[in-house]
């Protein structure tokens, strides 16, 4: 099994194609599918480098990694766009868990003065954008499947190494906990400043300060990849250190990765020293739009220090990034090589 992998640019938003060659056979893997307007750049990128190159009836697995905006936001056009192409869709709808007392008490909060706020308002939005694109995979007659490391796959196409299911119940019960959302956006930890001084000379111990990585964002599904030499690569999505810590308690190998996509467009906030020395890739891939906290200069200079053959690549430096697992399998684009960060 081989793999074409690209890493869209889209600023801070998500979307990794996989193309998969194996027994003979194209399959292509979309995670996530960015802003609503990246689905036009996402077709029109499948349309150009893969499309000519595979079977009309090509199979088509979507993931979902979580429902914010930057992640969710295309994939309703997207379906529209491939429709009966689509052969497994998976995600893990919030909507399933949560009953409509506390939906409506969600609601209340988002229609509050007096407690509405960010993290009320992402989570109504999360929850309409489940609902539109449950609507949009019922005009297909397409079942999503759940995204959970205990989810028993059909295919050895990839992993889903987490969250396992009991690990997304209890974020997501911490995340819509009504009491706690009165007052979460007010007791949220303030990132510090950028101290350009200081994310050179102690970059890992800025890391390393108290990780306040949301709830929601540790509900990304993690998902391997392993190519015909054994290979490995990880899509995080937005996944943070407790995210890690449970998939490996639940026995899935996380380490000497070949690829992994650093968290969260870089953000210091869902990665530390410590799971960039687990991690231990030869490459960090991320998807980021280039401010000063994405991706964060104290990541880059804290992967560096510690991991002194590792190359970081970033889509705010030259575009998309693309690999192949092998030469020759896949067509030649005559891309320029990409420059590390």
């Amino acid at each position: 099994m081989d793999f074409s992998i690209d890493m869209l640019d889209l600023g801070n938003a998500d979307c990794q194609i996989i193309w998969t060659k194996t027994n003979g056979q194209d399959f292509v893997t979309i995670i996530d599918g960015g802003n609503p307007k990246d689905a036009t750049t996402i077709i029109a990128h499948y349309e150009k480098y893969i499309k000519p190159h595979v079977l009309k009836d090509c199979p088509i697995l979507i993931i979902n990694t979580h429902p914010h905006k930057d992640h969710i936001g295309g994939l309703a056009e997207i379906v529209h766009y491939f429709k009966s192409q689509i052969v497994r869709f998976y995600y893990n709808d919030p909507t399933l868990y949560i009953d409509e007392a506390r939906r409506t008490d969600i609601r209340g909060l988002y229609e509050s003065i007096l407690y509405s706020n960010r993290k009320v308002k992402r989570i109504m939005e999360s929850l309409q954008d489940v609902d539109d694109l449950k609507i949009v995979l019922n005009q297909y007659n397409i079942v999503p499947l759940e995204a959970f490391s205990d989810t028993q796959l059909d295919h050895n196409l990839f992993e889903i190494v987490g969250p396992s299911k009991e690990f997304y119940l209890q974020q997501l019960d911490y995340f819509t906990n009504i009491e706690s959302l009165k007052f979460m956006g007010l007791n949220t930890l303030k990132e510090s400043e950028v101290n350009e001084v200081e994310e050179g000379l102690i970059p890992c111990k800025i890391l390393d300060e108290k990780n306040d990585s949301s709830a929601e964002n540790l509900t990304s599904v993690l998902t391997k990849f392993t190519d015909s030499s054994g290979r490995k690569y990880l899509f995080t999505a937005d996944a943070g250190i407790d995210s890690f810590e449970s998939a490996t308690q639940n026995g899935y190998d996380l380490k000497n990765l070949h690829i992994c996509q650093l968290p969260h467009h870089g953000s210091r906030r869902n990665i530390s020293t410590n799971w960039v020395s687990n991690f231990n890739p030869n490459q960090f891939w991320v998807s980021a739009n280039g401010s000063v906290k994405h991706p964060r200069k104290a990541v880059i200079s804290c992967i560096k220090k510690n991991l002194s053959n590792c190359s970081v690549y970033s889509t705010h430096k030259g575009g998309t990034k693309h690999i192949n697992s092998t030469s020759n399998l896949f067509p030649k684009r005559n891309w320029n090589t990409a420059k590390p960060l």
